[in-house]
């Protein structure tokens, strides 16, 4: 008989469990967790303020092409100089700004499990945002509310297809320099297709690496993307719609490459946009595409080693609702493997420590305090936005578990309990936030100070782990 734990409810599907939840998730951890995912779309009221990322686009590519003018002549002059500095300074106030509030919306969220699900689809439709792509530089908070968020409670298909068109991901993976090489613009500029979009929705975002496609069926997909691109200036020449604004979708009709495409073994007649949007759909759908995202699901909250148990049913859940993400999300929690506590989870760099600060209470979540979080974040290789490729963070302990990244844990542990030790009693702790381990509380309650047990419970392996 599966037993359903209040600390595996919090901790392996949620964030990290607050003192004192236990006893009303306990009541029914199943319960707790389903009531969540109408949720799931809700916009945390930290990011109603928030520019969109039209906005944010425009703001980036207006401070690229300032730089770029002042830099012309080779010489800047003074005034140009303070010019820059300060949109420098803006610049990073606002990045700030949308990390430290990223990372408060975890600490403080009342839906952890809906806020885990976003962060789990943001990694998988994962953008790494830097100054080799100057224009999406502010937007990847907006990128991970306007694709992401907001699609929680639709289909797979809308979420594909909203990223799909997102200016931030159409930059990311280079499709605004794809051009079809017989379309009018590839033909006057003499350049061709980018496949990297292609490749990485059928690698990383549909039907996997082992899903059946051939190089064939990247060129094909690559050929209908041509044409979606982002509404802005060119070195030469003016936004190319004047009507909508600058930093948007846009398709550019003469940069798409004419002609019916055969693609995963079927046609795609040239219809314009509409032909990439119905191949992108079938993605969707394809049966590879269900078993990719079940394993992913089970590896992220269940184990490295994915039972394939749970593989089969998650993929048979995801074909019989046609990729309803509601259906899929509850049909997790109803696996019997996600409840077992021999299956455990090494916590990422992000996850130990919203978890800490959620164990936590009472910490004022100031900027100076989440800036510190955001730094330590930083030291421990996962700055949001900035995963090492288009496959977003890994998922193996492996690679969050190594000597460098423990003594980095233990010296941010030694941070907070030498901050905040004597205001917490880890003997009193211990029990509302980590299942029943005699052996841990034992040593905590040997203890010599407040501030020595605090350590202890923090550095336990039992809190490395989300179980």
């Amino acid at each position: 008989m599966t037993t359903y734990s209040p600390f595996i409810a919090a901790n392996r599907f949620g964030l990290g469990i607050q003192p004192g939840e236990h006893t009303s998730i306990a009541k029914d951890p199943k319960g707790w967790l389903s009531a969540q995912l109408p949720l799931a779309n809700r916009l945390p009221p930290r990011y109603a303020q928030l520019l969109n990322s039209v906005q944010l686009i425009e703001m980036a590519d207006a401070d690229y092409r300032q730089r770029i003018r002042f830099q012309q002549d080779g010489e800047v002059t003074e005034a140009e100089q303070l010019q820059l500095r300060d949109a420098q300074r803006i610049a990073t106030t606002m990045l700030r700004h949308h990390a430290n509030q990223r990372t408060a919306v975890a600490i403080e969220s009342d839906t952890p499990f809906a806020e885990r699900l976003v962060r789990f689809w943001s990694n998988h439709f994962s953008v790494t945002l830097d100054n080799s792509r100057p224009t999406t530089l502010y937007a990847g908070l907006a990128y991970e509310n306007e694709a992401i968020r907001n699609n929680m409670n639709r289909r797979f298909e809308d979420m594909l297809l909203s990223v799909a068109g997102h200016p931030v991901m159409l930059t990311y993976l280079d499709n605004t320099l794809s051009l079809g090489p017989t379309s009018p613009v590839g033909r006057q500029r003499k350049r061709g297709l980018n496949e990297n979009y292609a490749r990485e929705m059928l690698e990383l975002h549909t039907v996997g690496a082992d899903g059946g496609y051939k190089q064939a069926d990247v060129i094909a997909l690559a050929r209908m993307l041509t044409g979606w691109s982002v509404n802005l200036p060119t070195n030469t020449a003016a936004r190319p719609d004047l009507q909508t604004p600058a930093g948007s979708f846009y398709y550019d009709t003469r940069a798409h490459e004419p002609g019916t495409q055969q693609f995963l073994g079927k046609s795609y007649v040239d219809s314009g946009l509409q032909q990439a949007v119905t191949a992108i759909r079938d993605l969707a759908y394809h049966p590879a595409t269900a078993n990719f995202i079940a394993r992913k699901l089970v590896r992220h909250f269940i184990a490295d080693q994915a039972p394939e148990s749970a593989v089969v049913k998650l993929a048979q859940v995801f074909r019989d609702s046609r990729g309803d993400l509601p259906t899929l999300h509850k049909a997790l929690i109803d696996l019997d493997e996600a409840w077992d506590p021999r299956l455990q989870k090494l916590k990422t760099a992000e996850d130990f420590v919203i978890s800490t600060a959620r164990a936590l209470p009472g910490i004022p979540l100031s900027d100076s305090v989440l800036g510190i979080l955001n730094d330590t974040l930083g030291s421990l290789n996962q700055t949001p936005f900035t995963a090492p490729s288009p496959a977003g963070w890994p998922e193996q302990a492996e690679h969050w578990g190594g000597p460098d990244a423990l003594i980095k844990r233990l010296e941010f542990i030694n941070m907070v309990s030498s901050a905040v030790g004597v205001d917490f009693d880890a003997r009193d702790i211990v029990t509302q936030i980590l299942s029943a381990n005699p052996t841990l509380q034992t040593a905590i309650r040997r203890s010599e100070s407040k501030t020595q047990a605090l350590t202890l419970l923090l550095a336990s392996p039992q809190f490395q782990w989300r179980a």
